[in-house]
């Protein structure tokens, strides 16, 4: 290499560029020495394909021989002795539906658990309509799932209100205080205790008045039937 500087004060080097300074000319005729090549930039390398045997083939098998199933012991069923009543086994459903069936009076007696009244409303929502009373506890409330409902009659509990009882040994209605704040009356008279109900009787609870109407008592039982009225005396 022949180092040499030019009147500009430029080095080059004289063995491969003569007497003529290639940085004065690159100055002098911008536009005729062209760039040096860039060197082109590699491209992305692109990720290996998954081997279609990793793909779409299950795991490697074992070397190993596969187990044999392991069958489980059968116990032997103890057989009754020969002579032994069998019995058939009750599910837990029967169980249940027994606990929760009560029987009540009348359907002990004669079977069936018949009407022995009626709750006839003279003012409410209800009025003209009847409610039949049934042996025991009759629960009245506006709640679905009670045995007088009156669902329309929103100034009533929803849940025991009050209660008419038919105490079928005695042949008596009585009427007991309900569980709820809300207070009854009979007859006007504010029930708190435990109070007897006649023919004809009102009960009054919220904005509903109920009429009792007996089908059992003095002159008819259901297990008896029509007692004949006895004669006065004199006749």
């Amino acid at each position: 290499m022949n180092l040499v500087r030019c009147e500009k004060g430029h080095f080059y080097d004289r063995d491969k560029n003569g007497d003529r300074c290639p940085y004065c000319e690159q100055m002098a005729h911008p536009q005729s020495v062209q760039p040096a090549p860039q060197p082109a930039a590699e491209p992305a390398a692109k990720p290996a394909p998954e081997p279609a045997a990793f793909a779409q083939a299950g795991p490697a098998p074992s070397s190993q021989p596969a187990s044999r199933p392991v069958q489980p012991v059968s116990q032997p069923i103890p057989q009754a002795a020969p002579g032994t009543p069998s019995y058939p086994e009750a599910s837990p459903s029967s169980f249940d539906e027994e606990d929760n069936c009560t029987i009540g009076y009348y359907s002990r007696v004669i079977g069936v658990e018949p009407v022995v009244g009626w709750l006839v409303c003279t003012e409410g929502e209800y009025r003209g309509e009847s409610f039949k009373l049934k042996s025991g506890r009759n629960f009245i409330g506006r709640a679905a799932n009670m045995d007088v409902v009156l669902s329309a009659d929103h100034s009533i509990s929803r849940f025991k209100h009050t209660a008419v009882i038919y105490e079928p040994r005695s042949r008596q209605f009585i009427v007991v205080p309900g569980e709820s704040r809300e207070l009854c009356y009979l007859n006007g008279e504010v029930v708190l205790s435990n109070l007897k109900m006649e023919a004809y009787d009102v009960l009054n609870l919220g904005n509903t008045s109920l009429m009792l109407i007996p089908c059992c008592g003095k002159r008819f039982s259901w297990e008896e039937g029509i007692v004949p009225e006895t004669k006065k005396e004199g006749e």
